[in-house]
């Protein structure tokens, strides 16, 4: 039976030239000519693969690998951009977004083949057993809480509230328990000699917080703050390191997981280096609207001005000039709701 490949690709010439290729190839190609109409086909006919450009209008690649990854139905169809972007930067964007592969345009007819044909294998090989290393994919990443182990960190556990402003640990505070965000958002930050505040994380449902302490065996090198009111499954310690030495997968969770702090924090040290503040405002935005706006929703961004500076890392005083501008040029309408997105394609072009 022939291979299913959706292709979700704006440029018209584009597309019927990569589906002419496929075709020759013996796949049965459908063409999505945005991401809104390819991520419904998606979700309708479950394609076996998934080719989707990242620059496109309304809504670009990465929020179409977003929604995707979000809906158990699609999160393990093998996903690759096409791009005319090469940059290692870039790059690693999409990879942390749970793509698989990435080309880059202009590619020839036999590298497309090539990387279709490994990625097909590799999930015929994990449909039967066969594969050496299940880890190989990324998808992974996308169903581990389908795990019974998984589940068993968080479920019939003690649920605590908190309000908002309300510390859940301190920094040199010795850690007793991981904590599962269930409902709410919480930041992590650290305080400098002059007591300026940097925000080192932002968590919201779904997301663990204070397990790198407790395997590296150290107090909390940070402040965690409630943004909004939680709700939290507590685990104890002893619980979660007897479930790391036991479970192979729960343990490749973390440390993947450990990774992509690590691969967050040099992105934010370089953009402190060498983007002005303008690029970096558009760019906390843009992380912030993908991060805790539902798809397709008109949500505001609703984090307080003055913990958006402390990400940036500039002046409250600063974000508002940049955000007024923002508005001005109707990227951005602002109101006392929250801050909402209004031309992502034009904000995104600021960060290039």
């Amino acid at each position: 039976m022939s291979h299913k490949i959706l292709l979700i690709e704006d440029e018209a010439a584009m597309a019927e030239n990569i589906s002419e290729i496929l075709e020759l190839a013996h796949y049965n190609v459908t063409i999505a000519p945005n991401g809104k109409i390819g991520v419904a086909l998606a979700q309708e006919n479950h394609p076996d693969l998934i080719l989707c450009d990242v620059m496109m209008p309304e809504l670009d690649g990465y929020g179409v690998i977003n929604i995707l990854n979000s809906d158990p139905d699609t999160a393990a169809i093998p996903f690759i951009f096409l791009t005319a972007k090469a940059d290692r930067e870039d790059v690693r964007v999409g990879m942390n977004f749970g793509a698989d592969d990435y080309i880059t345009k202009p590619f020839s007819s036999a590298e497309l083949l090539k990387v279709i044909e490994t990625r097909l294998r590799k999930v015929e090989l994990l449909k039967s057993g066969s594969g050496k290393d299940p880890m190989d994919s990324s998808h992974f990443f996308n169903k581990t809480k389908e795990l019974r182990e998984f589940q068993k960190l968080y479920e019939n556990r003690p649920v605590r509230s908190y309000k908002r402003k309300d510390l859940l640990f301190m920094e040199g505070q010795i850690p007793n328990d991981l904590y599962y965000i269930l409902q709410g958002q919480v930041k992590t930050y650290k305080v400098n000699y002059d007591g300026k505040e940097l925000i080192t994380g932002i968590y919201g449902a779904g997301e663990y917080l204070g397990y790198v302490p407790l395997l590296e065996d150290k107090p909390y090198g940070e402040q965690a703050e409630v943004l909004e009111d939680v709700r939290i499954a507590v685990i104890p310690k002893s619980d979660f390191l007897a479930l790391i030495y036991s479970s192979k997968d729960v343990a490749r969770k973390f440390i993947k997981a450990l990774s992509n702090n690590l691969d967050e924090m040099e992105e934010r040290l370089l953009n402190l280096a060498y983007q002005s503040v303008r690029q970096r405002v558009a760019g906390t935005l843009l992380k912030l609207n993908e991060k805790f706006s539902k798809p397709n929703s008109d949500e505001p961004i609703t984090i307080a001005r003055r913990d958006i500076s402390n990400i940036v890392g500039t002046a409250t005083e600063s974000l508002n000039r940049i955000l007024t501008d923002f508005k001005t040029e109707g990227l951005i309408e602002t109101s006392g709701a929250g801050i909402k997105i209004i031309n992502k394609a034009k904000l995104e072009r600021i960060l290039y």
